[in-house]
């Protein structure tokens, strides 16, 4: 099948008419769209960034039909801003700053399996000041509420960088990230609170 010459672009949910990719290569050029505009291809959507990065071309965008004036180093430098961003390396820093929220809540995701454990420290802390070992009800009670913290407290979080990633047309990666989050964190309750369970009720 051909390549398609020409491909839609989204931007908060309004969908523009088609443009060729050396048109687009030019409104990135220029500051009109972004990286992290939507672009259709072959009936799905997906990020200008994901989509370069996809065909080879890492953060950087194919110029087409450029003009002679073009300095090589505007050929190089990936922009990042919206219509209406200024300066270039302002664009950049923009770009980066989403990198890193996507990559902050992979991050908050796997930390459901982590903060319960780093939680759980309050019980020996408490035998340490109460120079006495808790009763096993007790122990256990702090370890529950250390368990749901440990593993709720990601997904607060996680749903926070969603409501950016939204903001910035990034919408099913902040989809994905909150449904893998509450899916660890649902077995990490279950995990840990059987193994606490064990380990406050088993004969010492």
């Amino acid at each position: 099948m051909a390549k398609p010459s020409q491909f839609r672009l989204r931007w908060k949910g309004t969908v523009s008419d088609p443009f060729t990719l050396g048109k687009i290569s030019e409104m990135l050029r220029t500051g009109e769209i972004s990286l992290i505009h939507n672009i259709e291809v072959d009936g799905s959507w997906t990020t200008l960034r994901q989509y370069f990065r996809m065909i080879g071309n890492g953060t950087a965008y194919p110029i087409t039909g450029s003009s002679s004036h073009s300095s090589s180093s505007e050929t190089n430098i990936p922009q990042g801003l919206p219509l209406g961003a200024s300066p270039q390396k302002n664009r950049l820093t923009r770009d980066q700053e989403i990198d890193h929220a996507v990559r902050l809540g992979y991050l908050w995701c796997g930390s459901t399996f982590l903060l319960p454990l780093l939680f759980a420290t309050i019980v020996p802390l408490c035998n340490v000041l109460m120079r006495d070992k808790l009763p096993d009800s007790s122990a256990f009670v702090l370890l529950a509420f250390a368990t749901l913290a440990g593993c709720g407290l990601p997904l607060y979080f996680v749903r926070q960088i969603a409501v950016t990633l939204k903001r910035e047309g990034l919408a099913e990666i902040s989809q994905s990230q909150e449904k893998l989050c509450l899916a660890l964190a649902a077995l990490g309750v279950l995990v840990y609170l059987t193994v606490f369970w064990i380990f406050t009720h088993s004969p010492h």
